[in-house]
């Protein structure tokens, strides 16, 4: 069971990816995060962001709202 400590740095860290993201055109490439494989996933579940692969490299984007 998670305590409220770590929910919260989870979500803190989560909306730091976020933001890192943002100021970066909305994608990065994955080997330049530093960010926890976890908490790439959860925006990946969540459907936030997805992984694409461009033919040089693996990037995090984030997804198109419409």
């Amino acid at each position: 069971m998670k305590t409220k400590k770590s929910n919260r740095i989870s979500a803190d860290n989560s909306n730091a990816c976020l933001l890192f993201l943002k100021n970066r055109g909305g994608r990065a490439k994955l080997s330049e995060l530093t960010f926890s494989r976890d908490i790439i996933q959860s925006l990946i579940t969540k459907n936030i962001a997805k992984v694409t692969n461009t033919g040089i490299g693996y990037y995090l984007e984030l997804e198109k709202k419409s």
